[in-house]
């Protein structure tokens, strides 16, 4: 009994000794983070780190280089003059001054006290419009000075550059920023601070250290206590510090770039993507994809990641024609007087592949403008998955087309697409894969691409979305110069294809005649209506070229699983009447 008593005591000896000497271990830590250590611990300032939580602060601006068009005009940032409001107003409220604001911006006290008590951070100041919309102040500059004489504490008349606003365009292009601690650590090294800000999407994520220059942002700031209440005594603090970023300048052109978009959503557009190509260098002048999304507010509300269908492969129906076309006229399969016959299918095997109409007998030529699944088909099955594969990488189709930086495509996610998947070869494989079907993906960037190359005589370059880096300044940082040309298809073959793409328009038969035959421009091309799995959702393309005997643009829409109606044309129609004439 005596030696099991003997034994629970050195056993809570040693426990307490333990204790003991954990607690004066961890006491020695505090005391030498506090008052020994020189305040850095694995290189961050535990002091200037215990500071930066209790600052509250509203950015001003930035300081991230702009996303520019190709004429240098901005496309990430408007300057504006609004109210920011720190919470610290409430503190010296003199309701005198609070009245005269409410006049000054014409609205009663109570929505402008409504409004400045909304939140408990720094903000833009926010009112209902005459037709009782909210909307973000902005402020003439005779308004500015009158704000500024109020001498309101913790309401600032101040210049803002918004990144983005209700007007910004090609946001799938762009991108946007936001605060990512993994992104940080294992794409940038954790070089940046982990709640910094930045590029998750398009060129934002491309150039991301050249956009982020020094990392520092203009901001007005205020200091908190641990229950988020401002500290008196502190004051306002406003950062000018020069953050020395560059500027990405794109081949975009903003006009064309908005036109473009305008007419997506004129007419529609739930899903779906446009391309225009200036065709002879092949500048990438506007890019937009639908959905759209809110840049500043991503995120917030289980918004979906936004995927830019302009670079995402998808079934491209009959522009694809356009392939076997080149394949079928430069290794002699047909000539174009070549007559075929179609009674509205084809027998395969134990299958059949209908058409859409029932054609009769046609020329090849007739059959390209009339989009006949019959005749191109027949024209597949004859050249053989090799030569089908050998042409559609003429195009670069099956492969990203956009120009290279750094061994990657310029174009944030571009995908390759496929011709064919199958190890097996059929006839039925290939009669599907003529029209544009079974196995073969095609995103719009590489349709624009295509048509480019039948546009310019059968020579290929190609994409380019980045013309320079520059200085805040305007001058030359870095260069990426236009690829160089190379010959794809025969002179002869193309000028062949150009003449059967504007058959597609000017004929009575073709599929783009009733649409585009009056557009503003005379227009060539193809058009495409691609099955999907589902039959209530088919993808609608027009993949052309304007003007027709002298190609300055290349024009794609695609409409992705549409269920009613169709727009590509009539899109495509508006895009070229808003176009600068050659």
């Amino acid at each position: 009994m005596e030696q099991q008593k003997n034994r629970v005591q050195r056993r809570t000896a040693i426990v307490l000794t333990l204790c003991t000497f954990g607690i004066v271990g961890m006491l020695g830590r505090l005391f030498y983070i506090q008052v020994g250590a020189p305040h850095n611990m694995q290189g961050h300032d535990l002091v200037a780190s215990a500071v930066e939580q209790r600052r509250e602060k509203f950015e001003l601006d930035s300081g991230r280089g702009d996303v520019l068009d190709r004429n240098g005009v901005s496309m990430t940032g408007s300057v504006m003059h609004g109210i920011v409001v720190l919470p610290v107003w409430q503190q010296n409220l003199d309701r005198g001054k609070i009245n005269d604001l409410a006049v000054l911006l014409h609205t009663s006290t109570e929505k402008l006290v409504k409004a400045l008590s909304e939140q408990d951070e720094p903000f833009l100041l926010r009112l209902p419009d005459a037709n009782g919309q909210i909307r973000t102040v902005n402020l003439s500059a005779v308004e500015e000075a009158k704000v500024q004489k109020l001498e309101l504490t913790g309401i600032y008349a101040k210049e803002v550059k918004v990144r983005y606003d209700d007007q910004s365009v090609a946001r799938h292009v762009i991108g946007f920023l936001g605060e990512d601690p993994n992104l940080v650590a294992n794409t940038w090294g954790g070089k940046y601070p982990l709640d910094e800000k930045v590029g998750k999407l398009g060129l934002e994520y491309q150039y991301q250290d050249e956009l982020r220059g020094l990392g520092l942002s203009s901001t007005i700031a205020y200091y908190t206590d641990a229950y988020k209440r401002p500290i008196n005594g502190l004051g306002i603090r406003e950062s000018t510090d020069q953050n020395h970023a560059l500027n990405v300048k794109t081949t975009l052109d903003r006009d064309i770039q908005h036109s473009a978009e305008q007419a997506m959503d004129r007419f529609g557009m739930q899903k779906g993507a446009v391309v225009v190509l200036d065709s002879e260098t092949e500048d990438v002048l506007a890019m937009a994809s639908r959905p759209n999304y809110d840049q500043n507010s991503l995120g917030k509300n289980g918004d979906q990641f936004p995927v830019n269908r302009a670079l995402q492969a998808t079934f491209p129906g009959s522009i694809f024609k356009t392939i076997i076309a080149a394949a079928a006229l430069e290794t002699g399969v047909v000539k174009p007087t070549d007559t075929f016959d179609c009674p509205g299918y084809l027998d395969i095997g134990d299958g059949r592949l209908n058409c859409w109409t029932t054609h009769g007998e046609e020329t090849v030529e007739q059959a390209f403008a009339a989009s006949c699944n019959v005749t191109f088909a027949q024209l597949a099955m004859k050249l053989g998955r090799d030569k089908i594969e050998e042409y559609a990488k003429k195009f670069e189709l099956g492969q990203t087309v956009g120009l290279l930086h750094n061994n990657e495509s310029q174009f944030y996610g571009e995908d390759a697409g496929t011709i064919f998947a199958k190890e097996y070869t059929s006839d039925r494989l290939l009669a599907n894969t003529g029209i544009g079907q079974e196995d073969v993906r095609v995103s719009p960037l590489q349709a624009a691409h295509m048509m480019a190359v039948v546009a310019n005589g059968g020579m290929a370059g190609h994409p380019r979305l980045v013309k320079s880096l520059t200085t805040s300044d305007g001058l030359l940082y870095t260069e990426y110069p236009s690829s160089e040309k190379q010959r794809v298809l025969e002179q002869s073959t193309a000028d062949e294809l150009q003449k059967w793409t504007r058959d597609v328009v000017s004929m009575d038969i073709g599929t783009a005649h009733a649409a585009l035959a009056d557009a503003a421009m005379t227009v060539a091309g193809k058009t495409g209506t691609a099955q999907t799995g589902d039959p209530n959702a088919n993808n609608q393309w027009f993949a052309g070229y304007a003007p027709a005997d002298k190609p300055k643009y290349v024009v794609i829409v695609m409409g992705e699983s549409v269920t009613q109606g169709r727009a590509t044309e009539q899109i495509a129609k508006q895009i070229i009447g808003a176009l600068p004439k050659p």
